[in-house]
């Protein structure tokens, strides 16, 4: 099986001397890789030297560069051992259910690592008796001693031959023992307790017999009769955090328009600990959403397709707009369904599009790893998602981490007012003008069950700047609240229960997404009513 995404390899060495280890420890310090010397607590070869690294793409083509890795490693005089390689549970390939897991064979397995901050005497002995019904053992960094004389050690589980949601309960019952042994989740590294958790699926294994003696064969295990939901089934294709690694975080956020799922998320905007790093990774993210934006548009579905969005919202408001981070379109005509054959050879044809346009300088889409998902199931204009990989041509992932382009393209939407050709960029596309995009970001402020901090600080910024006919904003409330829609006013935000949720937790997404934002969402309110009450002093027509 073709595996696609985030990648993490390691390449073991054969290093039986300190001295060796030491030299290839140098060796990796000078190709900027990281060395780390794992001894296992037992086993026929406990001492395993190894370098890691992060890479993007496809299963087939992580092979290759790990075997350019070992030329280079042999040329130093490094012995590859082992390869491993290794993708995030929450990858899209990863095995849901038992059938599945067995098809792929042996080499494939879930491996979950736990670290552990332990009292300096603590008994290791006692530890390993713990964790062994678990399928778990007990390894450790050699290279890593800490001064307070407190030991760190891993436990680390494998489970194969079983979907994800099981790997996850299977974890689940081991890091419960753990806690009612004392190690509890710690808040910091110097906490005592688990101190860290990698939860992954590996997808390839050279050598799982170098681990004989201390794991042997990652053990087969039946499902277990309770599971608890996880990322599996639950979960959208579409949630791919590939920024994620050492050099930035990416948590996830609920997303509304996934609600249908258990798990209904979407990765929330990377945070970077190097600001130059963040500066070229937005630029980069940025050229790569103009490239997809322009390769739509050379398509024979161009006049099909309306952007709407944070993609134009900066033509509106200025430099006060959210940094764009999808391209969302509706469709025309109106009465074409998702399902519609037009429907599906235009999603194609987009994907097809975007790989087949000259990229920007450097960047690389990987069109075969395209996300698919459905959107806003059973709602009034349901639609679909995709989410396009790109990353750097070249360099390795500190240089510049990988990204992707999401679309949202809706059907089946309404539109009371006609769209108008707007260059974006330097695109030439059809648009949804200012009023028509503040009335819906209004609308779905008053009818959505989960209404968003990003649509509030949006409307406000529009209305500021925007007239909006209170005709056009009743005619699409109508639908949806009735005769109610006639005597909705400004006011009408602030009793709602559901906005107590952009007071709380969807207000701590938002502003964490865009952390320039100050005041709290009833600030935002105020001025919200305040920039809309002219709408509704409009005296209704008729």
């Amino acid at each position: 099986m073709e595996f696609a995404g985030d990648f993490e390899t390691h390449l073991t060495l054969r290093a039986e001397s300190d001295a060796e280890v030491a030299s290839a420890a140098a060796w990796a310090a000078g190709q900027g890789l990281k060395f780390t010397h794992i001894r296992l607590d037992r086993g026929d070869a406990p001492s395993q030297p190894m370098v890691t690294y992060h890479g993007h793409g496809t299963l087939t083509g992580q092979r290759a560069r790990a075997d350019r890795w070992r030329a280079r490693l042999a040329g130093a005089g490094f012995t590859v051992v082992r390869e491993k390689h290794e993708v995030s549970c929450v990858n899209a390939d990863v095995p849901d259910t038992r059938e599945e897991a067995l098809a792929l064979g042996p080499g494939h397995y879930f491996e979950t690592h736990l670290k552990l901050l332990l009292p300096a005497d603590a008994d290791l002995a006692e530890l390993s008796r713990l964790v062994e019904p678990h399928g778990a053992r007990l390894s450790r960094n050699a290279r890593r001693t800490r001064d307070d004389g407190r030991q760190e050690r891993f436990v680390t589980q494998r489970c194969s031959g079983v979907g994800r949601s099981t790997a996850f309960e299977l974890y689940r019952t081991l890091a419960d023992s753990l806690r009612a042994h004392g190690l509890d989740d710690a808040r910091d590294e110097e906490e005592a307790g688990i101190i860290d958790t990698e939860l992954e699926f590996v997808v390839y294994d050279s050598a799982l017999d170098l681990d004989a003696g201390w794991m042997d064969d990652a053990p087969v295990t039946d499902p277990v009769v309770s599971r608890r939901s996880w990322y599996g089934p639950g979960h959208p294709a579409t949630f791919l955090p590939n920024t994620a690694g050492p050099h930035a975080t990416q948590e996830k956020v609920f997303d509304p328009a996934l609600k249908q799922f258990d798990h209904a998320f979407r990765s929330a905007e990377p945070a970077f600990a190097d600001p130059g790093l963040a500066d070229r990774w937005w630029a980069a993210n940025h050229s790569a959403m103009e490239h997809v934006l322009r390769a739509v548009a050379s398509t024979r579905w161009a006049d099909s397709l309306v952007l709407r969005g944070s993609m134009t919202m900066p033509l509106w408001v200025g430099e006060q707009a959210r940094r764009p981070r999808d391209l969302d379109f509706v469709v025309l005509p109106e009465t074409r369904s998702a399902e519609h054959h037009d429907s599906v050879r235009m999603l194609d044809d987009l994907v097809t599009a975007v790989g087949a346009l000259d990229p920007p300088a450097e960047l690389v889409f990987d069109v075969a790893g395209t996300r698919r998902e459905g959107i806003w199931t059973y709602e009034r204009a349901s639609g679909r998602r995709l989410v396009i990989p790109w990353q750097h041509a070249e360099g390795p992932h500190e240089v510049l981490p990988p990204g992707a382009v999401q679309v949202d393209v809706v059907f089946q939407e309404p539109l009371p007012q006609a769209p108008q050709v707007t260059v974006v960029g330097d695109v030439p596309v059809l648009a949804v003008g200012p009023e028509l995009s503040l009335a819906w970001k209004v609308q779905w402020l008053l009818t959505d069950m989960y209404p968003q901090g990003k649509d509030l600080y949006d409307a406000v910024l529009l209305a500021e700047r925007t007239a909006l006919s209170r005709e056009l904003l009743v005619t699409l409330l109508r639908p949806e609240l009735g005769e109610e829609a006639e005597r909705i006013d400004e006011t009408a935000l602030r009793p709602r229960d559901a906005i107590r949720q952009v007071g709380d937790q969807e207000w701590a997404h938002f502003v964490r997404d865009c952390p320039w934002v100050e005041g709290g969402p009833d600030e935002w309110i105020d001025r919200f009513e305040a920039a809309l009450a002219p709408t509704f002093r409009e005296v209704p027509k008729g």
